[in-house]
Parts: structure tokens; C-alpha cells; sequence
């Protein structure tokens, strides 16, 4: 049986699995993250749920992560959210926490797009490419089985995809992302990137400045809520949302060239979201020979696709190399 992780900016996610990936158990606690907390205090909170299971025999702890992972080396190259991880040897400091358990780490991005090629919507597929819409963009690049990570790490962070809207006027203007700490500020400061424009919680943001609504009080369900009762400027708004996202789905395409390209996040439980980009994909697929052979579909798993993956990418790097 496997101890395996997820470990998102609000909550870490854990389950008990064996490696067909069926989960026994699950739980969760608030992440590590406030003023002051360290390394040794996120190793030891992942310990602490180590010593529940480790008299029922562990195999193995498999971990997903936000930020850039060096999974071949167990370091954090860059914590994303969690900033005081960054450049933290994970593995070799819960393996010593965890009577030296074989330790896997994976970007939580790449991990859901391992599940869904082991056991999801792209299973069979050689070469696939996943795109989470939330707070940013995130997304896995899989070729040939296996995940892309690139010379840097950085292959498939798609919230860095530049957006229509920056010009070369534009470009003086541009800053350190990373200097930003209130999201809003992001939107309305830097609205040249994928995530900062149409990422979920962008357009949710853009939605609710047009309709003078507290963008803090505004979010998915409710976006279509009010499209479902026909407010005219949400149902506009949403069609340059989906839209726009076929658009960026054709440039992965253009690179990539996969077998499926799938959507995920929480916005891909809304029937009307995967529609509409569909209908979207349908006419602009008309352009070329070439792109009429672009498939896109939702991602399988939701909530567990991070665990899954996490528990795939331990398979791979322990069980079948």
C-alpha cells in the first residue's frame, strides 16, 4: 500500500492506496502556509500522517506539488503558492522523516495529466496534453507515455501562454508576475497571460467588474447561475471565454500534435463549458487539413486526479524502469 499526497495551497489531500489505484481512505488538513512556517514544519505535517499508516506496512510515499518539480532529483525548484519550499530537498528530508520510504514527487499539473493517460480519458493514447483552468493554467505535456517536463521543468505551465491583448506598446509595461501577491491586482495590472486574462478565476473576475458585482463574491456557479437566466452580457462574455480557450487549445495542438487534448479543472464539470469550446474547436478546425485532425475532450478524474497521477508517476519511476 502507498502514502500518497496532494498538496494544493488550501488544503494537503492524502490517501491510502494500493497500486491499482484504489484509495481505502482519504483525508486532508489546512497546508502549511502561514507567516513563519519553514521546511522542517511541512515535512513534519506529511510525517505526522506518515506514522498513522506506517504499521499497516508502506510501500512508498508519492507526492503532487504546485511549482517546479525536479522529480528526478526529489527538489522543489520553484514552491509556486508555497514559497518557503522552494529549493527544498523534499525527498531526502521525508525520507529521513519516513524511516527512508521511496519517495516520488511530481508538478500537480503533469499529475493529472499522468492519471488521465494511466486510467482516464486518455488512456491508450501515446502523446497527450492536459489543460487545468482554475486560479491560473495548469496543465501536463505526455509524449510517448511518459511526462514532459523540459530543460527547465517548465513544459506545460501554460498560464504563461501571452494573450491577444499585449501589443508591442504593451511590452514596456511588463513586470515580474511574482512580485504580485494579491491576485486581483494581477488581472488588472498584467492581463497579457493566459492565466492572468482567461483562466477561470480571471474571467470570473472580468465578469464581475462588468456587472459591478465584489469579484470576492463572485465564482463559477454563480457565472451560470446568471447565464442560465439569459443575462445577455454573461452569455457575450461567455462566448469570447470559449472562444478564446479553443483558440489557445490550437496552439498546443500546433506544437504538440497529440492523440486528445482534455480539460480539466472545476469549470469542466459545467456541461455548457466543454460545449461551448467544442462548438469553437468545430469551426476553426476548418482552417487546414492539418488541424481537422485536433480531438479534444474533459478529463475523467476530478478531485482525485492529482492523487492518481502522483501514484502513477511513483509506478514509473520505481516499478517500471
Amino acid at each position: 500500500m502507498y502514502l500518497v499526497f496532494d498538496v494544493g495551497g488550501t488544503f494537503v489531500k492524502y490517501a491510502w492506496m494500493s497500486m491499482d489505484g484504489n484509495i481505502q481512505e482519504k483525508g486532508k488538513y489546512p497546508t502549511p502556509t502561514k507567516e513563519g512556517e519553514s521546511v522542517p514544519e511541512f515535512v513534519e505535517s506529511l510525517g505526522q500522517i506518515y506514522d498513522k499508516y506506517k504499521d499497516q506496512g508502506v510501500e512508498g510515499i508519492a507526492l503532487s506539488l504546485p511549482g517546479l518539480i525536479d522529480a528526478e532529483n526529489g527538489i522543489i525548484r520553484n514552491g509556486g503558492g508555497i514559497k518557503y519550499l522552494k529549493d527544498a530537498h523534499l525527498a531526502e528530508l521525508l525520507g529521513a522523516r519516513c524511516d527512508g520510504v521511496k519517495i516520488s514527487m511530481e508538478n500537480d499539473g503533469k499529475c493529472a495529466a499522468l492519471a488521465e493517460v494511466w486510467m482516464g480519458n486518455a488512456k491508450g493514447c501515446k502523446n497527450a496534453a492536459v489543460v487545468i483552468l482554475g486560479t491560473g493554467i495548469g496543465g501536463g505535456i505526455v509524449i510517448n507515455g511518459h511526462v514532459h517536463r523540459g530543460k527547465d521543468l517548465s513544459a506545460g505551465e501554460l498560464s504563461y501562454f501571452f494573450a491577444d491583448t499585449l501589443t508591442r506598446k504593451d511590452v514596456d509595461k511588463i513586470f515580474d508576475i511574482d512580485s504580485i501577491s494579491d491576485m486581483e491586482e494581477e488581472y488588472e495590472k498584467l492581463p497579457y497571460l493566459w492565466s492572468t486574462s482567461y483562466s477561470t478565476r480571471a474571467f470570473c473576475y472580468q465578469v464581475a467588474v462588468a456587472k459591478g458585482i465584489n469579484p470576492k463574491e463572485f465564482n463559477g456557479e454563480l457565472l451560470y447561475k446568471m447565464a442560465e437566466e439569459g443575462d445577455p452580457v454573461v452569455l457575450d462574455m461567455l462566448e469570447d471565454f470559449y472562444f478564446t480557450t479553443a483558440k489557445y487549445l490550437f496552439n498546443i495542438f500546433a506544437i504538440v500534435d497529440p492523440d486528445i487534448i482534455l480539460l480539466g479543472g472545476g469549470i469542466s464539470a459545467q456541461p455548457a463549458f466543454v460545449e461551448g469550446v467544442k462548438r469553437y474547436v468545430e469551426k476553426l478546425k476548418s482552417i487546414s487539413m492539418i488541424t481537422n485532425f485536433i480531438k479534444v475532450d474533459v478529463c475523467k478524474f476530478g478531485n482525485d486526479s492529482n492523487l492518481l497521477g502522483a501514484l502513477y508517476s511513483f509506478r514509473q519511476m520505481y516499478l517500471e524502469n
